[in-house]
């Protein structure tokens, strides 16, 4: 970008970023979706407080109306990631149902989708999770 890009407005650089995306081809656009989605993917786990367990829990989910069952890919104290491939928002609010292996309990939980990516969601709990 040149120096004076930086002095111009958010629509504009949405319509520049518009352009060039519907000048690609589609195998180029979804070249750029993997890099842009590995990008958004290392700024988010940088910063992470918390680490994450991968794992391969099926959790039972409602979303306003909607109720869904899926796999939850990796959790920790302060979230999880699920893989779905239903629609949802950033800032979407989640409950969830799980049992962790080996309790007794199932664990409930609320808390909001922070990131969405093509494999499923984010989600940042309300409240830590203490029994992980």
């Amino acid at each position: 970008m040149k120096n004076n890009d930086n002095k111009i407005g958010r629509e504009e650089v949405y319509n520049k970023i518009l352009a060039i995306i519907l000048a690609l081809s589609e195998a180029q656009m979804r070249n750029l979706l993997k890099s842009l989605e590995k990008w958004q993917q290392s700024k988010f786990d940088e910063k992470r407080k918390y680490h994450r367990k991968q794992t391969f829990i099926w959790t039972e989910c409602s979303a306003n109306t909607r109720f869904f069952t899926d796999f939850i890919q990796n959790l920790s104290v302060s979230g999880l990631f699920i893989e779905t491939q239903l629609p949802f928002f950033v800032g979407e609010e989640l409950s969830m149902t799980f049992s962790l292996p080996g309790a007794d309990d199932p664990i409930k939980i609320t808390g909001k989708i922070v990131r969405i990516d093509s494999n499923g969601i984010g989600v940042q709990f309300d409240e830590h999770l203490t029994d992980i």
